[in-house]
């Protein structure tokens, strides 16, 4: 007797469990996912099936679990609440919304993340480890750091008004693909090594933009510790003045991140001669015991 109580009270909680219904606030998030066939099934980017797969008009905490890819873009959806019981979820896509702010902290299994061209203006992916794209662009981000994302191989933030930027996570060696452009307060992006970041020809990022192993170095202490150099653009004498910054060392490189030579150092007011330089863009390390900063030339 005892053990048929035990079996249906097992009986019971599963189906409970089963039938748990996901709180889902924004009404065109959930208009989207019962009555639009936003989960894609097959892989191709387009949806062919409906969340909703027993009808009830509600999204149970089983379909949610169900459903690996899926694509609400252009919904008019405003919070994608809801999202954290999508514990499978693997690709994510809701382009052209009207979305501030995600908690993808129970998603974690996600490698596609696509929310470009949404008011976005915060986000947090340091929970989605296994996060491989992430496009962002087109949306209000002030700052972004995909330090914890470890597999990304595409990233794409540009069109955004980021300062803050850290792709920093131990493996710039397979972000293939790089845009960053169009984000005008944006001065320094914090990467892993910099001769690598400035060799990678295919990374996309505005001309007044540089990247650093250290960028809180480079933006906050900018004024302890500082080098102006100018005429920039240069003909053929540079001169440079340093405040509070004991030079130790000069290094140029070209665009390509390849050192070219170390250049003689002479004073904290002193002048560099590239006459015989061709016209391009170029890198000057500045070195001194404690940090370095980097600062970009053009060669007329």
């Amino acid at each position: 007797m005892k053990r048929n109580v035990f079996i249906i009270l097992a009986l019971l909680c599963n189906f409970n469990l089963s039938a748990q219904i996901v709180t889902i606030p924004d009404a065109n998030f959930k208009n989207a996912l019962v009555n639009f066939q936003v989960v894609d099934t097959s892989g191709n980017g387009l949806g062919d099936s409906f969340a909703d797969t027993n009808g009830d008009g509600e999204i149970q905490v089983s379909e949610a679990e169900a459903i690996t890819n899926l694509i609400v873009s252009y919904y008019e959806i405003i919070s994608l609440e809801g999202i954290q019981s999508f514990s499978n979820l693997e690709v994510l896509k809701s382009r052209g919304n009207f979305v501030e702010a995600v908690d993808l902290s129970q998603n974690i299994q996600l490698e596609w993340l696509h929310l470009s061209t949404n008011p976005l203006i915060s986000i947090d992916v340091s929970q989605n480890v296994n996060l491989k794209r992430l496009w962002i662009y087109n949306n209000n981000l002030s700052s972004l750091d995909v330090s914890q994302n470890t597999q990304l191989e595409s990233l794409r933030c540009y069109t955004n008004t980021l300062s803050d930027l850290n792709i920093s996570n131990g493996n710039n060696l397979i972000l293939e693909n790089f845009i960053a452009y169009e984000n005008p307060f944006l001065d320094c992006i914090e990467v892993d090594d910099l001769d690598f970041a400035n060799s990678q020809t295919q990374w996309q990022i505005d001309d007044d933009t540089f990247y650093s192993e250290d960028c809180n170095f480079s933006i906050n202490d900018f004024k302890k510790l500082s080098i102006l150099i100018y005429p920039n653009p240069v003909k053929s004498i540079l001169n440079y003045t340093t405040n509070n910054f004991k030079i130790e060392g000069i290094q140029l490189y070209n665009l390509q991140g390849i050192l070219l030579k170390n250049l003689t150092v002479h004073s904290d007011a002193a002048s560099i001669y590239f006459s015989e330089l061709g016209t391009g863009i170029y890198f000057l390390k500045f070195i001194s015991e404690e940090k370095t900063l980097i600062k970009k030339m053009i060669k007329e």
